[in-house]
């Protein structure tokens, strides 16, 4: 019976970290998701996409709201939005991916499905975070190297899958993926569900809110300069990440060179988030610092190979090191705004931090879009590459910018208490953040 019990709390503690392989959705979008956008919406529909980046700032509050203002006896208060948000997150996905012929209706179906997915795979990963902080303890800075290896597994699975079906057939290769992605992460969904279903008690109490206090707990008091930076350097890197991309599949590179293009900064960042983890503990001038340095090297790079435009091997190994800043500076701008927002404010929960930090992720993906929908605008009236350079500058921008509204005082996260279950036990650190 011992050993039963063994062998169920390891498969639980591995399956608690299955919604990490949704990274496999993200990758795909800032990749890809530009060139199918062109090839298959239209060049308008560019315009229209970080609209559905930002829109979860209005929406997402409300879905907390009902999320917590029910609890029943079956399924518990997560364990029926959970697996429902991740199999329409994955249906919605496939469709955003399903667009043909360029015409109105493909732009339309590229925007309200990528729109309605956004909500549904937030309200999965928000779902999916809390179970996991109250069966495992772990919280938005002590990330599991599990959780890691599942989200560095994802984006490998979307960049493997995406080559081969480029191999395979190119007119499907957007589509083909989109389901193989999708069927990967519902099918982790539902070994997640039915491994922590009975973990988490089904009594719990219910948080009883109006909506104006609910956006107001979300967003009321943030630390402006804080937030301010920490979206505008994950958008210069999100940024420069999505027109790297752009520019391999415009300069018609090869699958080999592409695969090293878009996979060595992708493990780069999984690395350096494992290492973060361990080694960032507090949030500092320093870290503003390397992110600056990696934009502002990257992006230099960038602009001397789109002016000298070399080719083959050459170009290869120039976008490799510009690619690796990316990765490795992304990680540490991820890790510093995970430290940054357990600071923003007083009074904030666990699970409230975490939509920030997923908002605040979309945000910075729409930043990218609308970047890159200049540069494609600009390429469309002067079929010229050089449009290449306005984005990287943008994104050069966005670098200097974040830095000058850094915070400059060094500041070490509160130690959250454990989760608790009821919302009568909510606890109160000594700087005032609630868990």
């Amino acid at each position: 019976m011992d050993t039963r019990s063994k062998y169920e709390s390891r498969f639980q503690a591995i399956a608690l970290s299955c919604d990490a392989f949704t990274t496999a959705y993200l990758v795909m979008c800032l990749l890809f998701f530009v060139p199918y956008a062109v090839k298959h919406g239209g060049y308008i529909v560019l315009w229209f996409l970080p609209i559905s980046c930002v829109l979860p700032f209005a929406i997402m509050p409300i879905v907390y709201k009902l999320i917590h203002r029910f609890d029943t006896l079956l399924f518990g208060r997560y364990h029926i939005a959970m697996p429902l948000s991740a199999f329409l997150a994955a249906l919605f996905f496939v469709l955003t991916w399903s667009a043909t012929g360029g015409g109105a209706g493909a732009a339309c179906l590229v925007f309200f499905c990528s729109t309605v997915f956004v909500e549904f795979i937030m309200t999965y990963r928000y779902c999916a975070f809390s179970v996991r902080a109250r069966l495992s303890g772990s919280g938005i800075v002590n990330s599991s190297p599990l959780f890691i290896v599942f989200g560095g597994a994802g984006a490998l699975a979307a960049i493997c899958a995406f080559i081969g079906f480029m191999k395979y057939d190119p007119e499907t290769v957007y589509v083909n993926t989109a389901y193989t992605v999708a069927g990967a992460c519902v099918l982790l969904a539902l070994i997640q569900y039915l491994a922590t279903h009975h973990g988490v008690p089904r009594l719990g109490g219910k948080r009883v809110q109006s909506v104006k206090d609910v956006f107001r707990a979300f967003y009321s008091g943030l630390d402006k300069r804080m937030y301010s930076s920490s979206l505008l350097f994950e958008a210069a890197f999100v940024t420069v990440a999505a027109l790297i991309s752009c520019m391999c599949i415009d300069t018609e590179m090869s699958v080999v060179g592409l695969i090293s293009v878009v996979g060595v900064p992708v493990a780069v960042f999984a690395v350096s988030t494992l290492l973060g983890t361990k080694l960032i503990t507090h949030r500092s001038i320093v870290l503003s610092v390397i992110n600056l340095i990696c934009v502002i090297l990257s992006t230099a790079v960038l602009i001397v190979l789109v002016f000298v435009k070399p080719t083959g091997g050459l170009l290869i190994f120039g976008m490799i090191a510009a690619a690796v800043p990316v990765g490795f500076g992304g990680a540490v701008a991820v890790r510093q705004t995970k430290i940054r927002f357990l600071t923003v404010k007083p009074l904030i929960t666990g699970g409230t931090v975490y939509l920030l930090l997923e908002l605040t992720m979309f945000a910075a993906v729409a930043v990218a879009f609308l970047s890159a929908a200049v540069v494609t605008t600009v390429q469309l009236f002067t079929s010229d590459n050089t449009a290449f350079v306005y984005g990287f500058a943008f994104a050069a921008a966005l670098s200097i910018a974040a830095f000058c509204v850094a915070g400059k005082l060094p500041q070490r996260p509160p130690v959250p208490p454990a989760y608790s279950y009821e919302y009568g036990e909510l606890q109160t650190t000594d700087d005032g953040n609630v868990q």
